[in-house]
């Protein structure tokens, strides 16, 4: 507990001496529901609250099918899944697009936020989506 309280309060201390505060509001915004064939919009949205971002993961259940890294050249990475089609010239660090959705494409989709460098902050946020 002691550590814990110790990690805490040394957080807090490094982001003010370096004024880097830690994410919050990150949310996902998916349309619920999309007709096959359509082209799919999800949308990771967060605060980084001064920070600089590390990466953006999205996944499909436990397997990633997209990254955006802002130090790596090309930023953008791309995990073949079936049935996803990540339109690379559509998506960036704020949302993924794909297209022809299929109905393999229903199923819980995750976006994962990483702050860099010192506090390496960390959220994970899950939304819906159902191909009709």
């Amino acid at each position: 507990m002691y550590e814990l309280k110790f990690s805490i309060r040394l957080k807090a201390i490094l982001c003010h001496l370096t004024g880097v505060g830690g994410l919050k509001n990150v949310r996902v915004v998916s349309p619920g529901a999309v007709a096959v064939g359509e082209t799919v919009r999800l949308e990771c949205q967060y605060d980084l609250e001064g920070a600089e971002l590390y990466a953006v993961k999205w996944y499909k259940g436990k397997k990633e099918f997209y990254r955006f890294l802002p130090k790596e050249d090309p930023p953008t990475k791309v995990f073949p899944l079936p049935g996803i089609n990540v339109d690379l010239s559509e998506s960036n660090a704020y949302h993924v697009v794909l297209r022809d959705a299929g109905f393999s494409l229903t199923g819980r989709y995750r976006c994962e936020v990483s702050a860099d460098a010192p506090s390496f902050d960390t959220a994970l946020v899950v939304a819906s989506l159902v191909i009709v």
